[in-house]
């Protein structure tokens, strides 16, 4: 058994004292759909199937919306312009989420951070006077030179009355980093919606897009994790093999400021010849509905990442059917294997475009493989992970709530 294939538990049954079901509020730094955003919907809707209450708290810039529906209830969280740094940044979001907490939030029975940006936010209207416990989800720990950042992480982790991880290696990190022990819950995919995929959203993208093979699509936008710049230089030495060869760059929406690698991967773009920098192809962030149908419509999913959390759009390529290529480390090595992946040395570009190569070919029990994988990966289960664990702190609310009633009613009690 692998760090991350977990026993999911029975489901949870509601609490015997009330008939009330256990409210729980989950809180977003954006409503953009990164990887920490996407679980936090996803978790959300698999917690109310299980029977419980559930709050999204989104800090929603421009009026935008939430990225897709939930069966949550959701509260768009007035965020405004973004500051030039990102540690000002950090520090008015947070601000934004405290002040609206004070003024509007329940008393959930589990407040519930997905990233340090809405945990500093919590622990600022806790601060303030809100009575609350604060659990965390760390799904990759930064590496932070702003101090402020920094010790915002720290907060967020070392403040949080229960911590949880995505992952074996992002357990190991937060312990190394932070000497927090931490639980895994692991991540989920939801295998019918990348596999049922709507053949009109298929010919819109061609459409648009233009046919042709192969696609290398890669997920996250343009990061030194993502080791996005390697694989441009993996791409333009399997475009010299493969001319009609495509590289599509999706997503890449973040509250993190990526300048200086942005602008190195610029200049390796401008320096390859012209048809290879014709064949980039940034998309940005698009439309949920459309995700699927871009993960359909490519030949190759590459995921060469230095580090991350969990790697959830592996999970996605694979319930998609579509050949992986990923990173031969941690996380990818706790649920991934040769038997459904290419896995490659990250710090190769050479090794990169071989398994590119490589996988263009895979065979249909490889990705057949991979569909089993990903099924093995459910919301569900990761929801039933949390019920679990949630419990401990709806208790101690329960506690403080009543420690303070009796105060009042008993000033020397």
């Amino acid at each position: 058994m692998t760090a991350l294939e977990i026993p999911t538990p029975a489901r949870p049954p509601l609490p015997a004292r009330d008939l009330r079901p256990p409210s729980i509020g989950l809180y977003t730094y954006s409503t953009l759909p990164r990887g920490s955003v996407v679980h936090t919907a996803c978790l959300a809707d698999a917690l109310v199937d299980l029977g419980y209450d559930v709050t999204v708290y989104a800090l929603d810039k421009d009026a935008r919306g939430f990225f897709r529906p939930l069966r949550a209830r959701l509260r768009l969280v007035p965020a405004g312009r973004a500051p030039s740094s990102t540690a000002a940044l950090v520090r008015q979001r947070s601000d934004e989420l405290a002040s609206y907490l004070i003024a509007h939030g329940e008393a959930h029975d589990v407040h519930h951070a997905q990233d340090c940006l809405s945990a500093a936010g919590l622990l600022a209207a806790r601060a303030l006077g809100r009575r609350l416990r604060l659990a965390r989800t760390v799904h990759h720990v930064e590496a932070f030179a702003d101090p402020y950042l920094a010790r915002c992480q720290e907060r967020s982790i070392r403040e949080a009355e229960l911590c949880f991880t995505v992952s074996e290696a992002a357990r190991a990190d937060v312990q190394h980093v932070f000497g927090v022990d931490s639980l895994i819950v692991g991540n989920g995919v939801d295998a019918r919606r990348f596999s049922d995929v709507l053949v009109s959203r298929l010919r819109v993208w061609r459409a648009r897009l233009g046919a042709g093979a192969p696609v290398v699509l890669a997920v996250g936008g343009v990061e030194e994790r993502k080791n996005t710049l390697r694989l441009l230089g993996a791409f333009a030495r399997l475009h010299a093999q493969r001319p009609d060869a495509r590289l599509w760059i999706l997503g890449g929406a973040t509250v993190l400021d990526h300048g200086a690698y942005r602008a190195e991967f610029d200049r390796a773009r401008d320096r390859l010849p012209p048809e290879t920098r014709a064949a980039v192809i940034e998309l940005g962030v698009v439309p949920e509905a459309d995700v699927p149908a871009l993960f359909q419509l490519a030949d190759v999913v590459a995921m060469p990442s230095l580090h991350e959390g969990f790697g959830l759009a592996a999970l996605e390529a694979l319930a998609a059917g579509r050949p992986l290529v990923a990173s031969a480390r941690a996380p990818f090595t706790e649920y991934l294997d040769a038997g459904c992946a290419v896995l490659v040395d990250p710090l190769s570009e050479e090794a990169i475009a071989t398994g590119l190569d490589d996988a263009l070919v895979a065979s249909p029990a490889r990705r057949e493989a991979g569909r089993r994988r990903a099924e093995a990966h459910s919301w569900a289960g990761v929801a039933a992970r949390h019920a679990r664990l949630y419990p401990t702190l709806a208790a101690e609310n329960e506690r403080m709530a009543n420690h303070a009633r009796d105060a009042l009613l008993d000033p020397l009690a």
